[in-house]
């Protein structure tokens, strides 16, 4: 009477398994057990398959080629059989089997069955094929790119694969570059500087390298290249080696060469058209201005003996060269965006004094109207370039009122919430209105560009609205416009208010200028310009000696002579600059104030250390400067 399976525990076991099908057979090959895994995996009962040949379970062209009779006597002759391959269930249905057949024997070592285990790894397999079929697609995919360079480099920069495009592109088959060092792309002198290793340690520290550069092929020819180096790491975060693509940008780059070539002689053919029409605007402008002074002179000699007309005939000639001053500021700040002397303006009584300005420019057939609300805020502005926007603007208005109109100038604080070009929060809108013949959509649109104008040639530069559209930009701020043929237009300036308490309050000119009396040395070699200042330096209580080269303001300190201060332009003849002069002297006397002053905006600007005074100067302007110069200087003292 046979054990029952409860008391053996090694028979229980092996019934209780289900994922393996684990059964003996005789030493003929016959089934004489079968567990619960096997008959889940096969189909087969017990009662159904004891006895039978354990060949039942391959396919008929396994059987036909007789590979159960093989893998018995391989079991027999070594101990074991192991192999993977298709079996057959009960239905017919075909599963993927991983098998492994052991012999057993007695103590005695007399052959006496087989113990047959039998895995279903069809899923696994399926997995694994479709895991397989995507890498070859993905091989395929990669070695049917001719465009790029798609390779791989092990941890040392060494070539691990090699595809089609970069056989194409570098010209080396796979037997010549696989185990070279990618280095030999390079070129010789990226080689000496270390390019090659630079770029594949950037990318193992960072993950990624990219760069454009000239590469060479395998037979010697350089192409200008766009690479990526990206660094392959494993889930534990292991250096596997580094992926590797090229593009071949050689025609791209050449072609962007000859286009940009292009342009630039665009570009010249539209500066030299640029400045015909800067020009002939500018020769308009000046000759207006050389037209007044001149005969502003003219009539204030043929009056001399008469104080009302000399002084009409003197403010004339001031207001003309004031204008002049203020174009020429116009094209400074066009071609070295000038810099702005940022103050803190009142706008009630500067709209005023720009009004007051303003109404002896325009024609008796204009009306002039000024609506200001009580309570303005405060703006942060350089003043002289925004009383030189707002008459820009007023001067279009003019000249688009051919038969007379109305010309309001209107200000009034606004709390803006996105809207014109994404501003927000606390703003002042000047506003110029007229009633002129207005302008279409086509004109409004370009009409802030550099030089252009609906003008007839030779009668302005083109340089007026674009230049208040850059002004108020650097203010933060923008300009808007809104038009309609045969009805006017307005232009609104929208300036951030100010929260601050300014860097300067305006005052009413030197009326409470005190300024500490001494001699000031005048370096300038314009001898005209250097009797002006002497003269404005004599009225603020100086006394102005000149010189006209900084050899001689040198040899002046050098004999012992030691002024109050030096005010010195900056471009000189003689080989030493202003700059320089205040290098050396500041070297030599450290506590002697400095003033530099200078026609061209990139010198005013410059990072030199000393306080420069812009071109063209007037009382006040020198009286200011002389005034913060001294303050300073006590200061520090």
């Amino acid at each position: 009477m046979s054990e029952p399976i409860a008391d053996d525990p090694f028979r229980l076991l092996v019934q209780s398994v289900v994922d393996y099908a684990i059964y003996m057979l005789d030493t003929s090959g016959h089934v004489t057990s079968w567990n619960a895994g096997a008959e889940r995996i096969k189909g087969f009962a017990t009662h159904e398959i004891l006895g039978k040949h354990f060949s039942t379970f391959y396919t008929d062209e396994d059987r036909a080629a007789g590979l159960p009779g093989r893998a018995l006597e391989t079991a027999r002759s070594e101990g074991r059989y192991e192999a993977d391959g298709w079996r057959v269930r009960k239905d017919g249905t075909r599963f993927w089997a991983s098998v492994v057949m052991d012999a057993i024997k007695n103590d005695s070592g007399k052959l006496v069955g087989f113990a047959k285990i039998t895995r279903d790894m069809t899923e696994k397999r399926q997995v694994q094929q479709a895991l397989m079929e995507s890498e070859r697609r993905f091989r395929i995919l990669v070695q049917g790119v001719t465009d790029y360079a798609l390779f791989m480099l092990d941890p040392e920069g060494r070539v691990a694969n090699w595809n089609s495009g970069a056989e194409r592109i570098k010209g080396y088959s796979p037997e010549d570059i696989v185990g070279e060092h990618f280095s030999r792309f390079y070129t010789a002198e990226d080689f000496e500087a270390g390019v090659p290793f630079k770029a594949i340690e950037t990318a193992r520290r960072v993950g990624r390298y990219e760069a454009e550069g000239w590469r060479v092929r395998k037979d010697g020819t350089r192409f200008w290249a766009s690479v990526v180096l990206d660094a392959i790491r494993d889930d534990e975060g292991e250096l596997l080696g580094f992926a590797k693509i090229t593009r071949d940008m050689t025609d791209k780059r050449e072609a962007q060469l000859r286009l940009e070539e292009s342009r630039e002689q665009l570009f010249r053919s539209q500066k030299m058209e640029a400045l015909g029409q800067l020009t002939g605007g500018l020769a308009h402008d000046f000759n207006n201005l050389l037209t007044a002074i001149l005969g502003a002179s003219d009539l204030a000699l043929r009056n001399i003996d008469n104080e009302e007309k000399l002084r009409r005939m003197i403010d004339g000639i001031r207001n003309s060269a004031q204008r002049g001053a203020g174009l020429t500021k116009q094209l400074l700040a066009f071609a070295r965006a000038q810099p702005l002397e940022i103050n803190q303006i009142e706008l009630k009584g500067f709209l005023d004094e720009v009004t007051t300005l303003l109404r002896p420019s325009l024609r008796s057939d204009i009306e002039v109207i000024l609506e200001i609300s009580d309570q303005l805020w405060p703006v942060d502005a350089d003043a002289g370039a925004l009383e030189l926007a707002l008459l820009n603007l007023a001067f279009n208005a003019r000249d688009s009122m051919k038969s007379g109109g109305k010309l309001k100038l209107s200000a009034t604080n606004e709390v803006l919430s996105g809207q014109p070009d994404g501003l927000h929060g606390e703003h002042v809108a000047l506003r110029v209105s007229d009633t002129g013949h207005g302008m279409d959509r086509a004109t409004m649109e370009r009409v802030f560009e550099p030089f252009f104008t609906t003008k007839t040639f030779g009668e302005g530069t083109g340089l007026g609205l674009s230049q208040v559209f850059g002004f108020v930009k650097q203010l933060g701020g923008t300009v808007t416009i809104t038009s309609e043929v045969n009805k006017g237009s307005t232009f609104t300036i929208y300036i951030p208010a100010s929260h601050g308490s300014g860097e300067r309050a305006q005052t009413d000119g030197a009326a409470d200028r005190k300024l500490t009396l001494g001699r000031v040395l005048i370096v300038e070699d314009d001898m005209i310009v250097a009797e002006l200042a002497a003269g404005m330096l004599d009225e603020l209580g100086f006394e102005p000696t000149i010189v006209h080269s900084a050899k001689e303001a040198l040899d002046r300190l050098a004999s012992g002579e030691k002024p109050k201060l030096i005010f010195s332009d900056i471009i000189m003849p003689g080989g030493i600059s202003g700059l320089e002069l205040a290098r050396k002297v500041r070297a030599r006397f450290p506590e002697l104030p400095i003033l530099l002053t200078t026609g061209y905006s990139e010198q005013a600007s410059g990072t030199h250390g000393f306080p420069v005074l812009q071109k063209p100067y007037e009382f006040d302007s020198l009286s200011d400067a002389l005034q913060d110069l001294l303050k300073q200087d006590i200061t520090l003292q």
